[in-house]
């Protein structure tokens, strides 16, 4: 048998070793990895009965290690051990869950909980093999996924794109794009005044895209990198773009 650590910081990778090596004996030897890929190839080669992954490492995430390793074995067993527990990883952990089969067993805790409840759900997750979810993140476990569309359309509010932009940006119609928007903002807000005496007010009062952009920062659905690197792409495709109306007006 054998154990997985994925961390990139040494002294928290120690103190998982030294935990593990501790508390759970029948399950050692334990191999420890500083990076998602190293991760996925040690997991690949070792098979091991449990791998505890940080969200946020160099080169790949925990989130697309998971993905990388559940794809060959979907038996594995994994936990997320995370310092951000933004939905945007909930929303896509969800996501890999629901597209393995059979569906994998895992839990997801946050750095700052006790040794106490931490060794709790190592053992559920390696021993019992059932799915912890630390009770800080039920309720976003909970909320609608968000689709594809849903998540990336977000990073095009953020940037300021129009409807007609976002239309040309993902080869969907205007109708096309405003549904799935509207659908968007119904799984963000929590309270849709449709049908009730508010609604009026409501459409006067607020904009729903600048609504669902603050929506998506407080719950962490997007985050700076991502938005930096959507920022670039978007340059570079609206520099194309712009060349290619130009082009079609003169038609």
């Amino acid at each position: 048998m054998t154990l997985l650590i994925a961390e990139d910081n040494e002294a928290q990778r120690s103190y998982l070793r030294a935990l593990l090596e501790r508390e759970f004996p029948a399950h050692l030897p334990v191999v420890e990895c500083a990076n998602g890929d190293d991760a996925v190839r040690q997991t690949l080669l070792a098979r091991p009965s449990l791998c505890i992954l940080d969200i946020q490492m160099p080169n790949l995430s925990g989130v697309k290690a998971a993905r990388a390793i559940w794809r060959e074995h979907a038996t594995t067993r994994i936990i997320f051990w995370t310092q951000f527990p933004h939905e945007i990883y909930i929303n896509e952990i969800r996501k890999i869950v629901r597209s393995v089969s059979p569906p994998p067993t895992y839990g997801f805790i946050h750095k700052n909980n006790p040794e106490s409840r931490l060794l709790r759900f190592i053992a559920a997750v390696l021993e019992d093999g059932a799915d912890m979810i630390d009770p800080a993140f039920r309720d976003s476990f909970k909320r609608p996924l968000l689709t594809e569309f849903e998540a990336e359309a977000l990073y095009y509010l953020a940037l300021g794109l129009s409807n007609w932009a976002i239309a040309r940006r993902t080869c969907l119609t205007m109708r096309g794009v405003e549904s799935r928007l509207a659908t968007l903002y119904e799984k963000l807000f929590n309270v849709a005044s449709e049908g009730t005496p508010a609604e009026a007010y409501d459409k006067l009062a607020f904009n729903p895209r600048t609504r669902a952009f603050c929506e998506a920062l407080r719950r962490g659905l997007i985050n700076v990198e991502d938005l930096e690197h959507a920022a670039a792409e978007l340059e570079t495709w609206t520099t194309r773009d712009r060349a290619r109306f130009l082009s079609e007006s003169k038609s």
